[in-house]
This record gives structure tokens, C-alpha cells and sequence, in this order.
């Protein structure tokens, strides 16, 4: 059937056509065969690790081959009419370019140009057996680098501008650490996939609540109704349990408003899961077998635990400490256990000046792991509160060191010898200061000499290098509560944390059930009660932490409301107290900080190197411009105004 077409009367057209013309900016249209060759170039034969495995028989049969990346670095003149350069392909691999043509195809390219090369493969004249380059025959640039891609090839990645992130992001160890994190995704969600569970996808627009850290709120059309960003799956997750759902996980985007340091961004990614009719021995199953199968997939390393002599052996499990013996072997709840470095207990012989620190505590270091220089430790910018006394053994001292002891008066001198080393301090019975002063001491002597302190493997087998061992431990029976943490006066001096004991916290989220032995505390002395948390901690660093939650109503309800004070609960959480009153089954769960996983696989110290466009630690992205200020206009419809300046006079 022919439709009638409504034309346009070519005094219109033309009309338009000059209206457009003279909208024009000036800007010159780019010529056709500066552009067009760009866009049509041939595919490539091989990748460079392809081109090599495949060298001799190349070599022999000349046949021309076709390579693809970027100019590696600035070529090189050899002679009037032979230049050497270098192209690196996708995969961070280079090989070397010969181009004996005249005029020459590679002199005036200029670093991190996108270029196609053909050629054929020869060997090397002048370097050792099997090394093979690329004579060149013909090349094309599909997109020249300009000055400021050349210079920032040269130096070290982490001194360039942030805001060229997608160069930084082209160097080879950069490129490995997207891989690495992409075969860690893909273990992830093999393992969880073999075991049951179903991802799930929950929303990004949620709800403020009190979960902790700040929040990013997202304002809407509606007057004074707002959407926050989650800062977890927590509340979604524990609905799917009631909804019916067994096994629940997901690679869950998470994002709070806090301040940044190396191991946190505002939006970071977890491995999340959640478990019905389960507690939580069946959920640390899941995630030793989940965390053991990424380690052998992405680096192919070992995994070891503390046996009952606290040697290092190699097992499926993850054997427990609790949060009592790591703060005080330890002094902090997240051991690096690849070291026996350890704290001692003195109170039996001691007294401590503070009664609300009545612990006295040593670190003893041994004249053979002494540091020959004791500043790094008394440093006051190094601990958050109170530094702990520094002593070196000497002859004059040997018998009345412990005269030298400020916080606390020790009765015996303990058996010590000359060129060892006493750091001592006090702390909390139940300690809600984490880490302690020598907990921090010890965490400062560890980075300092990495070498020494080394747990030896059970099997008497020589230990890898420190890079290459992993220690992992469960730690349980965190205190389910702690009293609210007051805010310190930055005029003022102030060695020991103060805290506000009628104001109680969740130690890690109220949805956290209590250990059923210190169940009637809950109604006595809920400071007392132990939780069923477990936090995952791998040389140091806590990689995650679940719980069993509650899953009866009116007990979340009493937690809400006569332990947390929290007003408005119902508001806040009625969703969930409803979902439980319908036959919520048990459950329990955890969740992986999967960005500090990839970053200990790659070998980082910093969360950033394993994320493709991380925030700097004001929060922004310079490279895109965000966060972005916004207009009068863009505001209006949301009820949002921007307040003026403070004047600081």
C-alpha cells in the first residue's frame, strides 16, 4: 500500500539548510583521508604472544603477519635508513619494530600513537638465542597520541595526573590487575553458582537508615522525600530469606559517604550472600571453599591457619580465634598472623594508674629482633591515642626498667636482657580501643622489618616469601555492643578514648544475633553479650564479616528500642519486622570486601590500583569532572537549595 509523503518545499529546505550553516562554530571539518583510514584498517594475524610461540615457523616461511597496539616508546634513529621502535599490543606484551624503509614508516611516530603494523618475523642479530622482531612493511597510525600521551610515558604511573587515568590504565600492570579482578569475579560466581546459590540483583534506590557511616542521599521530585544509596545489601538480602529465596548472593555495589584513605571508596564492590534455614558454621564453609578456590584460579597460592601450636599448616578450614585472645595476644581484632610477634599480660604484677584501663600489658621485643633505631615507635602521629612507653634495655637499667613504666606501677622486673626492648601500655578489660597502643606498636614493627617474627610452617618445609604467604583466621565472639565513642577535643590533649556508656552501639549492624549462652544479658547487661559475628581476617586485613542474624521480631524490636534507643524503628525497620512475622526462616551471612581481596592478590596496598576509575581521597574523579556542581534550574524541581557560605569571621 503506497502511503502519501508529506515533502518539504525546497525554499524550506534550502532555508534550513543556511540556518544550519550559519549556526556553524568555525570549526574546520576534518579532511577526508586524515579520517577515513582510521576507521578501515586490516584485522590483526596475531597477538604478540601468538607472533612469538609461533617465531620459527614464521621466520622461515616469511609470511607477513599483522600486529596491532600502541607505540611503546619514542623510535629510535639508527642510521639513516633503519629505525628500531617498540609496539605494545592489548595484552601488555612488546616486541621490537625494524623499519629499514625509505622514507622511513616509524621515525616520526610519536609514544602511545594506535597504530596497525605489517611485516615479517626475523631473529635478532644481535641479542641472545630465540629473541625475534618485527621487520615492518607497511604501517598506518589510527589515532596519533599527542604531546601529553608521549610524556606521560616516562616515570612511575602514580606520579601522573589523575586526570588521565586512561593512560595510566594502558600500562601492563594496570591491565593485569583488570584481568586479575575479572577471573576473580568469574571464580566467585562459579563457586557460589556450584553450591546453590542464586544471584539476585536488589536495588541501588533504597532507604536512610542508621547502619553507621554517612550516607549519599539522592533527592526527588517530591518534597522532602529522598532515596539513599545502600550502604549494603543487609536489608534486601535478609527479605529475599523471607521471600522464600535459599541461597542468595550477588556482586553487590555498596556505597558510603566516609572519609578515604588506601582501602576505602565511596562506592566499592562486595561479594554478597545470604543462607536460609543455616547458621554460622554452614556460611564460613561457603566462603573458606569460595576465598580458597579464587586464590588457586587468579595466583595459584596457599592459603594457611594457625594449628594448635600456632604453626602455619594448609588446610580447607580456616581455624577461629576469638575477639578476647586476638585484642590481647594481639591488640587488635584483625591479626596479621604471619608473625609470632606477641603481647603479654602483666596485671597479676602490676597497677594500673587509669582504673578504667586496668590491663597492663608489654610487648617484649628480644635484643635479636631489636629495632637499632626506637623513634618510629614513640611517634605521636603514629597512634590515635596514647603512645605506649618505649624502654631500651641497658646495663644501668637492667634491674629497675620497670621504674620506667608511666602508665601503670609493675611490681616485678620481669627477666629481661641488655639490648632487648619493653614497650608498655594499659587498656580496657573488654577493649572498645582498636588497636591498643601495642597493638598499634606492634603493626609498626612488623612494617618496619617485615623479615623478622616469621611463623614457621608446621611441616618444617621452607616458608615462601612474605609476599607470597597467606595466614587466615576466623575471628568470633565479638562483643554484640559497644558504648557510643565521644568525640575528643583537637585543642586538648587526650591519651585514653572516652565513652559514653548509655549510649549503645551495635559493635557491626543491629540485625546481628547474640550468642545463646549470654542471651539473658541482653536484658541485664547487654555490654556483656557476645555476638555471632565472624569476620574473615587474611594477613592483617579483614577481607569480610557475616553474622546469623535475628530472625524473630519481637526480639529485633526490643533491640531496636530498649538497647539502641533508635527512634522511629518501626518507620526505619517495619519492613523487616514485618517479613519476619510470616515465617522468616533462620539465616546468616557475610559479604567480602572484594575490592581489598583483588588488591591483596595483585600485590597492592591500595584499593585504587585494582579499581578501573577509583576516587582520589577528597572523593572526586578528575578525570570526568564529578562531582559536578549543579544549577539553580537543575535544583528547583527537587526542593533542593544550596546554602550559602559560612563566613568564618
Amino acid at each position: 500500500m503506497l502511503r502519501a509523503v508529506r515533502r518539504i518545499p525546497r525554499s524550506v529546505g534550502g532555508t534550513l539548510a543556511a540556518s544550519i550553516r550559519h549556526k556553524s562554530t568555525g570549526l574546520k571539518f576534518p579532511a577526508s583521508e586524515t579520517v577515513v583510514t582510521k576507521f578501515s584498517f586490516p584485522s590483526r594475524t596475531h597477538s604478540i604472544t601468538g607472533l612469538l610461540k609461533d617465531a620459527p615457523a614464521l621466520e622461515q616461511s616469511q609470511k607477513k603477519v599483522t600486529l596491532q597496539g600502541w607505540i611503546h616508546k619514542k623510535p629510535r634513529k639508527v642510521s639513516k635508513n633503519l629505525t628500531f621502535a617498540s609496539l605494545r599490543d592489548t595484552n601488555g606484551d612488546i616486541i621490537q619494530l625494524v623499519d629499514s624503509n625509505s622514507p622511513s614508516m616509524l621515525r616520526s611516530m610519536k609514544p602511545e600513537s594506535a597504530v596497525v603494523v605489517e611485516g615479517v618475523v626475523a631473529k635478532q642479530r644481535t641479542a641472545k638465542e630465540g629473541v625475534f622482531d618485527l621487520v615492518v612493511s607497511s604501517s598506518s597510525v589510527l589515532n596519533e597520541a599527542n604531546e601529553k600521551g608521549s610524556q606521560l610515558t616516562l616515570g612511575d604511573t602514580k606520579d601522573w595526573p589523575a586526570e588521565y587515568r586512561y593512560l595510566q590504565l594502558r600500562q601492563p600492570q594496570l591491565q593485569a590487575a583488570l584481568k586479575l579482578r575479572a577471573n576473580a569475579m568469574r571464580a566467585s560466581r562459579s563457586v557460589l553458582d556450584n553450591l546453590g546459590f542464586t544471584e539476585v540483583e536488589t536495588p541501588l534506590l533504597f532507604k536512610s537508615t542508621p547502619e553507621g557511616a554517612r550516607e549519599f542521599l539522592v533527592p526527588t521530585r517530591k518534597r522532602n522525600l529522598m532515596y539513599a544509596l545502600p550502604q549494603s545489601p543487609q536489608q534486601y538480602k535478609q527479605l529475599l530469606m523471607a521471600s522464600g529465596v535459599h541461597r542468595y548472593y550477588q556482586l553487590a555495589k555498596c556505597f558510603r559517604d566516609e572519609d578515604l584513605r588506601q582501602d576505602r571508596q565511596p562506592e566499592f564492590t562486595q561479594v554478597d550472600m545470604e543462607m536460609a534455614f543455616a547458621n554460622g558454621a554452614d556460611v564460613r564453609e561457603v566462603v573458606e571453599k569460595l576465598v580458597l578456590k579464587i586464590f588457586a584460579d587468579t595466583v595459584n597460592k596457599n592459603i594457611y591457619t594457625l594449628d594448635a601450636n600456632e604453626n602455619l599448616v594448609q588446610q580447607s578450614t580456616f581455624n577461629p580465634m576469638t575477639f578476647k585472645e586476638a585484642l590481647g595476644k594481639y591488640g587488635i581484632d584483625k591479626p596479621d598472623l604471619r608473625y609470632t610477634c606477641a603481647i603479654t599480660d602483666v596485671s597479676e604484677h602490676a597497677t594500673s594508674f587509669n582504673e578504667d584501663f586496668p590491663v597492663c600489658e608489654i610487648l617484649h621485643v628480644t635484643k635479636e629482633n631489636a629495632p637499632e633505631s626506637l623513634d618510629f615507635l614513640s611517634e605521636a602521629r603514629q597512634y590515635t591515642n596514647r603512645i605506649p612507653d618505649v624502654i631500651q634495655i641497658t646495663e644501668e637499667n637492667l634491674s629497675s626498667w620497670n621504674q620506667q613504666v608511666s602508665q601503670f606501677k609493675l611490681d616485678k622486673t620481669l627477666p629481661v636482657s641488655v639490648g632487648d626492648v619493653v614497650l608498655a601500655s594499659t587498656r580496657q578489660t573488654t577493649s572498645y580501643e582498636n588497636p591498643t597502643p601495642l597493638g598499634r606498636a606492634r603493626q609498626l614493627l612488623i612494617k618496619e622489618y617485615p623479615e623478622k617474627w616469621r611463623r614457621q610452617l608446621a611441616s618444617g618445609e621452607q616458608l615462601p616469601s612474605i609476599e607470597d604467604t597467606f595466614v587466615a583466621s576466623w575471628v568470633i565472639d565479638f562483643p554484640l555492643f559497644s558504648p557510643s565513642s565521644m568525640d575528643s577535643d583537637p585543642e586538648k590533649s587526650q591519651p585514653f578514648p572516652k565513652f559514653d556508656y548509655t549510649q549503645i552501639v551495635a559493635s557491626h549492624h543491629p540485625f546481628t544475633m547474640a550468642v545463646l549462652e549470654d542471651y539473658p544479658l541482653l536484658e541485664t547487661d547487654p555490654l556483656k553479650v557476645r555476638g555471632q559475628h565472624y569476620d574473615l581476617v587474611l594477613n592483617g586485613v579483614e577481607v569480610g564479616g557475616g553474622s546469623t542474624r535475628v530472625h524473630d521480631s519481637q526480639l529485633q524490636n526490643y533491640i531496636f528500642k530498649e538497647i539502641m534507643k533508635i527512634p522511629n524503628s518501626e518507620k526505619l525497620f517495619g519492613h523487616l519486622l514485618r517479613a519476619f512475622d510470616v515465617g522468616c526462616p533462620p539465616h546468616a551471612g557475610f559479604a567480602i570486601g572484594f575490592d581489598r581481596l583483588v588488591a591483596m592478590l595483585a600485590g597492592y596496598s591500595s584499593i585504587r590500583d585494582v579499581i578501573a576509575f577509583p576516587k582520589t581521597v577528597t572523593g572526586a574523579d578528575p578525570m570526568i569532572g564529578s562531582p559536578s556542581a549543579a544549577t539553580s534550574a537543575q535544583l528547583a524541581p527537587y526542593h533542593v537549595r544550596v546554602a550559602p557560605k559560612e563566613n568564618k569571621e
